[in-house]
């Protein structure tokens, strides 16, 4: 290596470097700098291998190896190999140069900060798992075995994106073993049980291990802890880890089944890939409560009146026409919410009489058949929209499977349009467009202080939003959001998501780019664990207005509860840029920047919430949410009586609403005032509200779950 006597940087094959300032880590083997490759002008992470002739032969061994498995494998999730080579007699490797923090370091900061509860997320840790399975699969695929998955060897980056690194002791499966002098390679604390007894190993041992990682991360708790290597050894082999609810309260049975699964003793009732283990923790990522349906429901009667047949029609024509009502009349019979009724004559009914009339007309040129329908929908007043026509062809020698076909077809028209229809609001000439949105609006921010009695205010304002201007979408898209609210507070009672979605779709079929319907809707699917269908929502509300802070900040809530924390701080900052007034943003990006490490910011956003909530306050005295998230702020700032004081100021304004005991409760876990919290938990699930899921993600109340009042709470 050569360094100049005036300049710090090291020079070394075609890197470049400062050894004191650019040191990444270092083992007994080698050293990783943050370099500048001059050839290409990149920065990379340099490994070189010490000077290990006589500390282990075999190194330099192990280091070409590293640098040939992995320089192999090509993967978002895998930390890419540049180059190897050599220089002054010494091995090295270029690689990807990541920032970020390793999962060791994460987990370590989480119990220096949480000795209660120092697991992570339940989202982040689904999140980080999901990509290392695929890591591993693809090191799999790749015939190798990584045989030393721990925590230091996963990097996790700001935006979430995590990197499987060190192959240092990876092995083709077709490879003989290399050991350090008889000695185990790994780090025996996330070992399998075959790999300490030093058996030959397969891909089912890189599944024990992410098992244990996983373990770890979750719990907080390492799944075969001691206080010697031996120790730990003998645990490996002849114990059996605690189950994680029982380290960790209220961890899904679905995810523990999985978990334990891949920490079997016996390889064969493992997974046998990581393929494997990656499709069912994606199955808990996207299941589904019962319920989780279409968003629009079809309500009302319809009338099927009888086909005609324009033109000389054929015996064939008029008998297709007679079956397909009735076959039409019994499929769309089994929609729910729709009465279906076959007229007996063409003389069109009264108006008022049904919903729905479908007209239809059969041209039939064999084997081709031509079916025009045209639906109209009526309202006590008379038509509430413009006729809807369609046309269905179907080609079939088969004359009853022409028929089929045509049902098929028409059925499938039909329920879409109806669908249409139902998003459609009731036609009315006298329309006060102005005061529709005023109203709305002022609904909107009644609805953001909190309460029950909050909630009921703002629907009955958003009712007379449409009552004033039925074509309002900003008035649906305000409905939503309350109903979404009203789930919450009526005992998770899933009637009020769906007519949430509905009361969105309806907005969206008025205004195609109305920001704050996508936000509601996004809303409904974030409750039911639809995390996808929810962040697609609230990015195209974003799109379509860029200054819709409530999706800025769900989003951003999004991004935290799966670790990419980056992105969260950044949508949360923006939430508070659009809406300084709304006080959760602050104690939401606080909790994010303290993940992050950025202590100062988080203080920093921690002292603007609370003197945004104390100025807001002065004009806003009942809002309830800007109150109780300022309590949040103090106690998180160990300002432990004024918390206190406010908690008892918005418990005196709302005594009975379970959404203020339900944040007092918080308030109280965070001042460590454990009996008040499950107290006022008790009280909100009394009062109504539905704390099930919020028992499970928020983090304040971490502490209380090894409690057995925490523990009946959750059911």
């Amino acid at each position: 290596m050569i360094r100049s006597s005036q300049d710090p940087h090291m020079k070394f094959a075609h890197f470049e470097f400062d050894p004191e300032t650019d040191c990444l880590g270092e083992g007994p083997l080698s050293e990783v700098y943050r370099a500048v490759d001059q050839k290409l002008d990149r920065t990379v992470a340099l490994k070189v291998l010490r000077a290990h002739a006589e500390i282990d032969p075999a190194a330099d061994t192990r280091f070409h190896r590293e640098a040939k498995h992995a320089s192999k494998l090509q993967h978002p999730n895998i930390a890419t190999v540049y180059e190897y080579g050599e220089a002054k007699n010494t091995a090295f490797i270029a690689m990807e140069y990541l920032e970020g923090r390793t999962l060791d370091v994460i987990l370590k900061n989480k119990i220096e900060k949480d000795h209660q509860t120092p697991g992570l997320g339940y989202e982040e840790c689904l999140n980080i798992a999901l990509q290392i399975t695929a890591a591993l699969s693809q090191v799999h695929k790749g015939g190798l075995i990584h045989r030393d998955l721990k925590p230091a060897n996963i990097m996790v980056l700001e935006d979430g994106t995590v990197k499987l690194l060190d192959f240092g002791i990876a092995r083709s499966r077709n490879e003989s073993s290399i050991t350090q002098h008889g000695t185990l390679v790994g780090t025996v604390l996330y070992m399998s049980p075959e790999q300490v007894r030093g058996d030959d190993l397969d891909y089912r041992s890189d599944i024990f291990s992410f098992g244990a990682v996983l373990y770890h991360m979750m719990t907080g708790s390492l799944p075969f802890p001691g206080k010697s290597f031996p120790e730990v050894c003998m645990a490996i082999l002849d114990g059996s880890p605690r189950r994680p609810s029982e380290v960790r309260p209220g961890l899904p049975q679905a995810f523990e089944e999985v978990l334990l699964r891949c920490l079997n003793r016996e390889p064969e009732k493992r997974y046998a890939t990581a393929d494997e283990v990656e499709n069912a923790l994606r199955g808990l990522s996207t299941r589904r409560p019962p319920g989780a349906g279409s968003a629009v429901s079809i309500e009302g009667k319809l009338l099927l009146m009888p086909v005609s047949f324009p033109g000389q029609a054929t015996s064939v024509c008029k008998n297709i026409g007679g079956s397909l009502r009735v076959d039409l009349a019994g499929e769309l019979g089994r929609t729910d919410g729709l009465d279906v009724e076959v007229a007996e004559s063409s003389t069109k009914p009264q108006d008022g009489e049904y919903d729905f009339i479908l007209y239809s007309e059969l041209t039939l040129n064999e084997p081709t058949a031509v079916l025009n329908l045209h639906l109209e929908s009526f309202s006590s007043n008379g038509p509430s929209g413009p006729r809807i026509d369609d046309r269905i062809e179907q080609h079939d020698d088969d004359e009853w499977a022409l028929q089929a076909d045509l049902v098929r077809a028409a059925t499938r028209t039909i329920r879409k349009r109806l669908k249409e229809m139902a998003v459609t609001p009731i036609s009315d000439n006298q329309r006060d467009e102005a005061r529709a949105i005023k109203l709305a609006r002022v609904a909107h921010n009644v609805l953001l202080k909190g309460t029950s009695k909050h909630l009921m205010a703002a629907i009955s304002s958003f009712r007379a939003s449409q009552e004033e201007d039925p074509y309002c979408a900003l008035a649906y898209a305000g409905m939503a959001e309350a109903l979404v609210r009203k789930y919450l507070y009526w005992e998770g009672d899933e009637s009020f998501l769906k007519e949430a979605r509905e009361k969105a779709q309806r907005a969206l079929a008025l205004d195609k780019h109305c920001a704050e319907a996508h936000t509601s809707l996004g809303c409904s699917y974030d409750l039911t664990g639809r995390l996808p269908e929810a962040e697609r929502e609230y990015r195209m509300a974003i799109q379509d207005d860029s200054r819709e802070w409530r999706a800025h900040r769900l989003l951003g809530s999004i991004m935290a509860r799966q670790g990419n924390f980056k992105s969260a701080a950044g949508y949360l900052r923006k939430a508070i840029g659009l809406k300084p007034t709304h006080i959760p943003s602050y104690d939401q990006l606080y909790s994010v920047l303290q993940r992050l490490d950025r202590y100062e910011e988080s203080l920093e956003i921690a002292d603007q919430g609370i003197s945004a909530a104390r100025a807001h306050l002065k004009e806003h005295r009942d809002d309830q949410e800007a109150r109780l998230h300022l309590a949040l702020l103090l106690a998180r700032l160990s300002s432990y009586t004024e918390a206190r004081k406010h908690v008892e100021a918005a418990m005196a304004i709302a005594p009975k609403d379970g959404f203020t005991s339900f944040f007092a409760a918080c308030v109280y876990a965070v001042t460590g005032d454990f009996t008040d919290a499950i107290e006022q938990l008790t009280r909100a699930r009394d009062r109504g509200l539905y704390i099930q899921g919020e028992l499970r993600n928020r983090s304040e109340l971490d502490v209380l779950r090894g409690l057995p009042e925490f523990l009946e709470l959750q059911g």
